[in-house]
């Protein structure tokens, strides 16, 4: 509780009241010296004097506990020897914590307050003890503290525990710590384990075997000597045997495999091969006379200028008395075509053979697609042209037929039809048969 006074009553001789001192303290007697209590009164009346049997004693401090005690040994007991303290009755007013007045009243803007005003009390921790009315140190906290009222400890990781009072953030942080409030641990790879507050770079350079700017990243183990520039990683001193590149972490043209320790065959072409597999006919070619994966395989021997890596197929034809891909056949009665020509010449004139059959079927597919589309044309125009001349035909053989007389008789009008064989002229057809009687 916070502690207004206290008022100790005393009805009779108050000789053995002489040269007491009252404390308080957050601890008893029992377990407290005095170097843990707050002194608030000390009395220094001596024989034959007494103190007044009243006594009202102020002491504003916060405490669980109040002690009274003496060492004097009052003259008026002798013979009776020793130390003698006597107090009719103690009494002591207060408040909770946070509240003043007779009534104890809460503080109005502070957790702490004078326990009569209420005005807020300067922390313990202000410099030179200097506050505003709401308790805030004016004029800075003691070193290790912060907040307004400098009621809150710095972080543990500030340097010499100093810390801005209104943020809390410490204004360096000790050896190996990084971060606003010094709670991030630099990398273990910084020299001298320093790094930047802000983002935790390593402010010297990195141990060696380790770069990046938190030198967090191993050097290649191909660099020579395990070091390597701190920023791009770079090896300073070179690379190991059989390796290559900025950091070395490649094989060379001529070594391949996991540990680069496979040397290229010795088939390929300037013995160099694909860093991974081996394979020569990845990335280069195979000397001449070779093919293969690994130019391992022999072309053939009766190959001109050599065969296809890939596929070992003779590359400019055979000698002369082989033909086939390969060269692996023999001229004889059978092939006398190319038995006095390499495979190339044999390979052209069979080419162009066939060429000239595809041609010429070709020829005569669009020549007969023409004549078939001009004779269905042709057709059809030719219908046309017929179905347009019927009516005209049959007028035209209407207005041209004229009887004849003499062929069939034409009666009066008003005559009927007669018999034909009562005609009185001989018919043609009689005269026909008849010449020589006209």
């Amino acid at each position: 509780m916070f502690i207004k006074k206290i008022v100790i009553l005393d009805t009779w001789q108050p000789y053995r009241f002489r040269q007491f001192y009252l404390d308080v303290s957050a601890f008893p007697a029992s377990t407290s010296n005095t170097s843990q209590r707050t002194r608030c009164y000390t009395d220094n009346t001596t024989h034959p004097n007494v103190p007044p049997n009243i006594i009202t004693i102020p002491c504003k401090h916060t405490a669980r506990y109040v002690i009274v005690e003496t060492t004097y040994d009052a003259p008026e007991d002798d013979p009776v020897a020793g130390a003698i303290l006597e107090i009719c009755e103690l009494e002591v007013y207060g408040c909770g914590l946070g509240r003043y007045g007779a009534e104890c009243t809460e503080c109005p803007e502070c957790s702490t307050c004078d326990i009569e005003s209420g005005k807020c009390e300067c922390s313990a921790k202000c410099k030179r003890n200097v506050c505003d009315s709401k308790g805030h140190c004016t004029d800075g906290c003691l070193d290790g503290f912060w907040t307004p009222n400098c009621n809150s400890s710095c972080p543990a990781y500030c340097k010499e525990r100093n810390c801005i009072q209104n943020t809390g953030y410490c204004i360096s942080c000790k050896t190996g710590y990084w971060g606003y409030t010094c709670t991030f641990v630099c990398s273990s790879h910084c020299l001298d384990g320093v790094c930047d507050i802000i983002d935790g770079s390593c402010t010297h350079e990195c141990t060696q075997g380790w770069y990046g700017d938190t030198c967090d990243n191993a050097c290649s183990p191909g660099c020579v000597g395990g070091t390597c520039d701190k920023h791009s990683g770079t090896c300073n001193a070179g690379c190991k045997q059989n390796l290559t590149g900025h950091q070395c972490d490649v094989c060379d043209a001529t070594h391949y495999g996991l540990a680069c320790s496979l040397g290229c065959s010795s088939n390929c072409l300037n013995n160099t091969c694909d860093n991974i597999t081996g394979s020569c006919i990845l990335t280069g070619d195979c000397k001449v006379g070779k093919f293969g994966e690994m130019c391992g395989n022999i072309c053939s021997e009766y190959c001109r200028n050599g065969c296809l890596k890939v596929t070992g197929i003779c590359r400019d034809g055979c000698n002369v008395g082989k033909f086939g891909e390969f060269c692996n056949e023999t001229c004889d009665a059978r092939h006398e075509a190319c038995c006095n020509q390499d495979t190339r010449k044999y390979k052209q004139s069979h080419e162009s053979n066939t060429e000239s059959i595809l041609y010429a079927v070709i020829a005569v597919l669009c020549i007969s697609f023409v004549i078939n589309v001009y004779t269905i044309t042709w057709i059809l125009r030719n219908n046309a042209c017929k179905k347009r001349d019927v009516i005209p035909d049959k007028a035209k053989r209407d207005t041209e037929f004229i009887p004849t007389t003499g062929i069939y008789d034409i009666a009066e009008d008003n005559a009927g039809y007669q018999e034909l064989d009562q005609l009185s002229v001989p018919s043609h057809y009689s005269q026909l048969q008849n010449p020589t009687n006209n």
